[in-house]
């Protein structure tokens, strides 16, 4: 079993970690979970608090959101069972456990509302017409967070589409290069852009947020394993300490193809898609370092909070028992509150795309390339005109 590498800040708290996530694997391996349970998990055993503990179940199921299609996966999805099996694994939902620690807030205060007018302390109840005057706002808010959540998600997905393409245009035109090993340089190189792109999306994290379950705490750290065997360790040292890796993955490819000597319309074309990778840096940061509105979030959160509250009213004025009202609440909860963490979880795009499997696609075909000596272009011979020259009269 390959479990998350934590960072520890000193020697008896990881003892204590690895006992209790030994412990926690052992009842997940019990109870017939499968690996990324017991992994996310044991990935939220160091923390510092309850809300803590949440947080980090979230940020460790992100790695799991990572998938790829094909043509099996895309006949299961169009399935008629898909809607036995939605609510069958409605349980394992990674989007209802992150939800967990609101889910039963709400089904507290609601209990309690519904306890107090039960036991005639106060009679908590209130019409339908508030919710239902307000509940077409709120629906609008939240449907546009989620809209234009998915609309950065598509971006950085066409994006990413548009970086492989650029990719495999630089390694077909690496065959151009009458010095393979400089084409195998500059072949891997392109190929090194996107995995420099990739830590470059998601730098500052403390820990490898795309595959929890390899040896790596660092960002950094899994950078340099995926680098070297591609450009070496010097170019890898040099990318490495540079303050943006694609640009300085982008300068080494211009060096290289400046040693060539290609002809001034290959070389333009090349120079063009080195370019763009620039571009798709740019693109990059613009996502990333730009979130939507956070008055917009914040109003969103307030007005959804306020709204739930007076749930717990509005049904025991219905004249439906206290269990009704819990669950109830917990119903409309589960559904406002869920449509909501869909657009939180995709807005930040890059950790839940699988740009790990993306890359590696972009490795192999650079594996798999073989480079030989291109052919000096064959001029056409010069034809010469002869002239008469007449003299004038």
């Amino acid at each position: 079993l390959r479990v998350p590498a934590l960072p520890f800040s000193s020697q008896p708290k990881q003892q204590t970690a690895t006992r209790g996530f030994l412990r926690v694997a052992e009842k997940q391996q019990q109870k017939g979970s499968s690996s990324r349970d017991v992994a996310v998990h044991a990935a939220a055993i160091e923390t510092k608090g309850l809300f803590d503990r949440f947080d980090e179940y979230k940020e460790h199921s992100r790695a799991f959101r990572r998938t790829v299609y094909g043509p099996a996966n895309w006949r299961k999805h169009r399935s008629t069972k898909r809607y036995f099996r939605a609510l069958w694994t409605s349980v394992q939902s990674g989007v209802l456990r992150g939800l967990f620690l609101e889910l039963a807030l709400v089904a507290a205060f609601a209990g309690t509302v519904a306890g107090l007018s039960a036991a005639g302390i106060a009679h908590l109840t209130l019409p339908a017409l508030p919710l239902t005057l307000t509940a077409p706002a709120l629906g609008l808010l939240i449907t546009f967070r989620t809209n234009s959540a998915y609309g950065r998600w598509w971006e950085a997905r066409k994006i990413w589409g548009a970086v492989i393409n650029k990719t495999r245009d630089l390694t077909r035109q690496a065959h151009w290069f009458r010095d393979t090993e400089r084409a195998r340089r500059f072949s891997a190189l392109a190929v090194a852009f996107g995995f420099a792109l990739n830590a470059h999306c998601l730098s500052g994290t403390t820990m490898d947020p795309k595959e929890h379950v390899e040896p790596f705490k660092t960002v950094d750290e899994k950078l340099e394993s995926e680098l070297k065997p591609l450009i070496g360790a010097e170019n890898t040292a040099t990318v490495l300490a540079a303050p943006h890796r694609p640009v300085e993955v982008c300068r080494l490819l211009t060096v290289e193809l400046a040693g060539e000597g290609l002809t001034p319309q290959m070389e333009a074309r090349v120079d063009e898609n080195i370019a763009t990778f620039s571009d798709f840096g740019g693109m990059c940061d613009r996502l990333q370092k730009t979130p939507m509105p956070l008055v917009y979030t914040r109003h969103t959160a307030r007005f959804l909070c306020c709204w739930l509250a007076f749930v717990p009213s509005v049904l025991l004025g219905a004249g439906i028992s206290t269990g009704g009202v819990v669950l109830g609440s917990l119903a409309i909860a589960t559904l406002m509150l869920g449509i909501d963490e869909l657009g939180i979880q995709i807005e930040e795009p890059f950790s839940v795309l699988p740009m790990d499997s993306y890359n590696g696609g972009l490795k192999a075909l650079h594996e798999y390339a073989e480079f030989y000596p291109a052919p000096v272009p064959e001029r056409p011979p010069v034809i010469e005109e002869k002239r008469t020259m007449y003299a004038l009269p």
